[in-house]
Formats: structure tokens, sequence, C-alpha cells
């Protein structure tokens, strides 16, 4: 398989943990579980529950991302025979924030969402995901791109379209794991979250080095 479509969904996956969207998790998380008294509901019943409304908040995420890979494809066009340099620039670009963001400098954009209690659960679920894909995209935006660019530019289409696929699986899974799993452990999921918090903004320069390398490493080698 593509080593592109591992990295694509790495990307996913951390792109849930960005600290703009991950920051919304543990007060949804604890309307999710309080809205009901969960000790008198069953398991059966919890987990349906659980699915339902994973599923919305991942359609949530679908929706956004849908929206900026339509916007991207568009840029897409107009820069078709130039994608790869495109794509190095951004790895370079992506080198050059991770470094900042070690030094202190501070490239997150804040999204607030006002955690009201609404009787359509379902409703709040999809506004929910679209709220976390914004924060997902304010701050870890130039990944996805880089994902988009290098599935916009592979002639083979199918394989471009895996790409995009795999970074959507990543995230969603994460989402499907964190709201099943707080049904039965929110305490402990609260506290994970929480935990790692302070330390996202290193964590995430890191990955945006080493991201950053891997591309230009990728791309430099299709030349």
């Amino acid at each position: 398989m593509n080593s592109f479509i591992y990295f694509s969904f790495l990307q996913g996956v951390f792109a849930f943990f960005a600290p703009c969207a991950v920051a919304l998790l543990p007060a949804y998380i604890v309307s999710f579980i309080s809205r009901n008294n969960v000790s008198e509901q069953s398991k059966l019943h919890l987990l349906l529950r659980g699915l339902k409304l994973a599923f919305f908040s991942i359609l949530g995420i679908l929706v956004i991302y849908a929206i900026a890979s339509g916007l991207i494809i568009v840029a897409a066009e107009l820069i078709k025979s130039y994608m790869k340099y495109v794509a190095i620039s951004l790895g370079a670009i992506l080198i050059i924030v991770g470094i900042l963001m070690l030094l202190g400098k501070d490239f997150s954009v804040n999204i607030h969402m006002n955690q009201k209690k609404h009787e359509n659960e379902v409703k709040e679920a999809f506004f929910f995901g679209i709220a976390y894909a914004i924060g997902a995209l304010g701050c870890l935006f130039p990944l996805f791109l880089v994902v988009a660019t290098q599935a916009f530019s592979e002639p083979n289409s199918a394989l471009g379209v895996s790409y995009i696929v795999a970074y959507f699986v990543g995230i969603s899974l994460l989402m499907l794991i964190t709201i099943m799993s707080s049904i039965f452990a929110k305490d402990f999921i609260s506290r994970k979250i929480n935990s790692i918090l302070p330390h996202m903004q290193k964590i995430s320069a890191v990955f945006l080095l080493v991201a950053g390398v891997y591309i230009i490493y990728y791309q430099s080698s299709l030349f």
C-alpha cells in the first residue's frame, strides 16, 4: 500500500487532537453524559445512543471537510502544473511553523462553543462535529492542505481519493472511539484529554516538523 495513505491516516488521527478542537471535548462529554441518568439506562441503549451521536458528529466533520476539499479543488485547478512545488513549499512552511511553535509562538485559532442543553441530541451532535472540524482545520489546516494537494496531483484518481478518505477515517475513528468510551468511562476520558491539553503545543510542533520533512522527501522523490 502507498505509504502516503498511512501518512494521511496519521494526519487525520493527529487532527483529532488539534488544540483548537480537542478543547471542546471535555465540556461536550460532560454535557452528553449528564443530560440523562446514565445509571438507569441499559448498556444496549447507551451503545445505540453513542453510535447515533457519533454518526452525526462524524457527519458534521464530513460536511466541513467536504467544503474545504471543494475549495481546494478549485484552487488546485488553477495551479495544477505546479502542485509538486506547492507541496514542497507547504512542507517548508510546516517546518518553519513547527520551529516557531517550539519557540513559544502560538498559531492556534480559538473556537468557542456554547455548551447549552438541547432537547434534540442529534442536532447538538451534528453541530458539535461541525465545530470540531472547524477547530481542527483552524489549527492544522496546512496538514490537511498537504494531503489534499497530494491527492489532487496524483495521476491515479482512485489513489488520490484514498488519501482524503484515509485522513477522514483517521479523525472519524478517534471521534467514534472517544464518544463510545465516554459513555462508560466519562471521568477517565475527561482526565486524559485535560492532561494532554497543556502539552499539545509542543506535540503539534514536533509533528509539524516531522510532517514537513516527510513531505519534502516524498515530493522530491517524484521528480
